[in-house]
């Protein structure tokens, strides 16, 4: 009888079950080892270093891997239901799975297969985010209909030439940018700065003709470079954003080839300093580049240590000297004969191609391109990702004074790079901007000594139990930032000074136990405000009042201290004191307007908690107090909106707006490992997503 026969004898475990039950034993033995190894920080350093390897060469910063929830219906009549969300955080999920795994012995996947994987990902993400919002915003914002791409006259007059050039070209060096008309707002906040710094030898390729003509209407340095592409949002990870690179790359070679040395940045770019003298200390660099380096290698201006710092370099602000032609011609080569190839990733394998240490050691700098060219890494500290800067504040916290910010490492699309600038006073508004045709109110946020002692990582694991504190002064934020739109927008009509906020984590695109992978900085920390809030889908889109109620108008928390800011609108004050308890001597209980007095040169009046919105309306109908330009709040915590208010549909209607805001925290080790953030945490409600909730919160990950 063979061995296939052989069967167990009655009452004998079958020997297939015992092989079963021995993988299992193992499976969870080594489960548990991994989450024992995790715990350790040696081996938690491996575990970060491993999601985010030195080496690795996907430009994770350039715009964002993910938006937070895109509302793909809206339908009036339908009550809370009115709005169908659907949430665009397939990234984190993938990365919660996929590139934090617990390392093995066996080699990680190759730089090629791994970059391929990330760009796929990004790219399958916008084609669902980017619909149709191309076309609308081109016809929102009035671009010509006839500017169908053909080259007309306009085109040919202004065509770069090298008497062009040679005019404009500041010692030899030319900076260059482009952009369609859908950004004339930062192409006119690029050349202020470039024009503030004493940059004259820049020049502003168009798109369009549209873009075109109002950069001749200004008189700026500029250029045709007509593209037959979108006139809109040219939307990352698109095949426009994809034919948008490769534009960039044909520019560089164009304006070598008329002999100048090119330095190229994005529009999202801000120039602070003048680079050109820095450059010349580098005069033997074919190849200088930025970085997407987390930490600085060096402490001072000069160039990082290579290879110490060897994350991605990112294109967005580059210098190339004529020898690199053959370089740039390559570079061209390659993405023209594969369009799925990112022209970031592609610039990277060139630069890294035959790298090696100059010899002898010469001011960090090092050989690529099989040897070929001189190269070098521009520091992270003066030539600012979106992180070093704005999340690190790494330059500040090295005394040195920065050279220009990448709009880099940041959420929220287009307006989230135009808060970022505009809470660092970098962003070129109109004198409009710093008035409002009622007014502005602001407030002191209480209660955040305390809630920052736990607000950092609690075990700098990968579980929830490390973001408990994070999510408890978030919370809380989020609660007093509620009470201030409901005051703003619904009963007073005002635009909102956001405060300044603070996160006790930072936020990324994959798990990680508090900071990105290879940031140092103190948490917690103040924190953009695209970290917590929806401003592309949420905040900055435009949604029917009859069903969501009021818009939000706001601003950024550094407002008042814009040199902009006029004293006419800033010293028109009266301050809202919020008093402790109902009943309180001179406080108002809203049955008649609070008076106003003047304490030390500064108007004020009192008011009792927990009045209702026509109470609240009632306490502030003082034709002096509704008469200031800004109505500051001593605190939100004598509120209760929006049960407070006194007209039901105000309420449901308010709700329905508040739903929409709050953006997502990422990532816990679990997948999904994403968690939304919710304005309405506190209060019964069914989210965004149809889930109910009690008026108990949790930190639950997903959808």
């Amino acid at each position: 009888m063979s061995t296939r026969d052989k069967r167990p004898a009655p009452g004998q475990p079958r020997r297939s079950s015992g092989v079963a039950l021995g993988v299992l034993g193992i499976m969870l033995l080594a489960f548990f080892a991994i989450v024992f190894m995790l715990g350790r920080p040696s081996y938690r350093h491996q575990f970060e270093e491993f999601i985010h390897h030195p080496f690795d060469p996907h430009p994770i910063g350039i715009d964002k891997r993910h938006k937070d929830t895109t509302l793909t219906d809206i339908d009036i009549g339908a009550g809370t239901k009115a709005v169908t969300s659907s949430t665009t955080t397939e990234t984190e999920k993938k990365s919660s799975v996929g590139t934090a795994a617990t390392p093995s012995p066996s080699p990680s996947p190759s730089p090629k297969a791994e970059e391929k994987k990330v760009e796929e990902t990004k790219v399958e993400e916008k084609k669902a985010e980017d619909k149709p919002k191309e076309a609308a915003v081109a016809k929102e914002s009035g671009d010509d209909e006839d500017d169908d791409g053909k080259i007309t006259e306009l085109d040919t007059q202004y065509k770069p030439t090298r008497e062009m050039v040679q005019k404009i070209a500041q010692n030899g060096y030319l900076m260059v940018t482009w952009a369609n008309f859908h950004y004339f707002d930062f192409v006119k906040t690029w050349v202020k700065h470039v024009q503030r710094v004493g940059v004259t030898g820049y020049i502003v390729g168009a798109m369009d003709d549209h873009l075109l003509r109002e950069m001749i209407k200004l008189e700026y340095n500029c250029f045709s470079m007509k593209s037959g592409l979108t006139l809109g949002d040219f939307g990352w990870g698109s095949a426009t954003f994809a034919k948008m690179g490769r534009e960039k790359i044909r520019l560089i070679s164009i304006f070598l080839k008329l002999d100048v040395h090119v330095v190229i940045a994005d529009v999202d770019v801000l120039w602070l300093r003048n680079p050109l003298p820095y450059f010349e200390r580098y005069p033997e660099a074919d190849i200088l580049t930025s970085s997407d380096n987390m930490a600085n290698t060096v402490n001072d201006e000069s160039l990082e240590k290579w290879p110490d710092a060897g994350a991605a370099a990112n294109i967005g602000i580059m210098l190339f000297r004529k020898k690199s032609l053959d370089f740039v011609e390559k570079w061209i080569e390659i993405i023209e004969a594969d369009d799925k190839v990112w022209d970031q990733n592609a610039f990277n394998d060139l630069f890294r191609r035959g790298v090696k240490p100059l010899e002898p050691p010469n001011k960090n700098l090092f050989l690529g391109y099989d040897g070929s060219l001189t190269m070098g890494i521009l520091p992270v500290s003066i030539f600012c990702s979106g992180h070093t800067m704005y999340v690190q504040r790494m330059a500040q916290r090295l005394k040195l004074e920065p050279y220009a910010v990448h709009g880099t490492f940041q959420f929220s699309g287009t307006p989230g790079k135009r808060h970022r600038m505009r809470e660092f006073m970098l962003y070129d508004d109109p004198p409009e901007y710093y008035d409002h045709p009622v007014g502005f109110v602001s407030f002191d946020l209480d209660g955040l000594p305390e809630l920052l002692k736990t607000a950092g990582p609690a075990t700098d694991g990968f579980g929830l139990d490390n973001v408990q504190g994070h999510f408890k002064l978030v919370n809380h934020e989020l609660q007093r930032l509620r009470q201030g739109f409901a005051i703003a927008s619904v009963i007073t009509g005002r635009a909102l000074v956001v405060p300044e906020l603070w996160a006790g984590l930072d936020r990324w695109w994959a798990p990680h136990s508090g900071r990105i992978p290879g940031a140092h900085f103190d948490l917690p920390f103040v924190c953009p405000l695209d970290h917590l809030l929806d401003l592309e889908n949420g905040m900055f889109r435009k949604f029917p009042e009859e069903h969501y109620g009021p818009s939000t108008e706001f601003r950024e928390y550094s407002f008042f201290n814009n040199s902009r800011m006029t004293p006419a609108v800033r010293d028109d004050r009266v301050v809202v004191e919020v008093c402790d308890t109902a009943g309180a001597a001179g406080c108002s209980d809203g049955s008649k307007p609070a008076q106003l007095v003047t304490e030390g040169g500064v108007k004020k009046i009192k008011i009792a908690p927990f009045l209702s919105s026509a109470e609240l309306a009632t306490a502030l109908s003082d034709p002096a107090v509704k008469g200031a330009k800004v109505l500051h709040f001593t605190s939100m915590a004598g509120f209760n909106f929006p049960q407070a208010f006194s007209e039901p549909g105000a309420a449901a209607r308010f709700v329905e707006r508040m739903k929409l805001y709050g953006s997502i925290w990422c990532c816990v080790l679990a997948h999904p490992g994403h968690i939304h953030y919710d304005l309405l945490w506190d209060m019964p409600h069914t989210d965004k997503f149809q889930r109910v909730w009690n008026g108990t919160w949790d930190t639950k990950t997903g959808p």
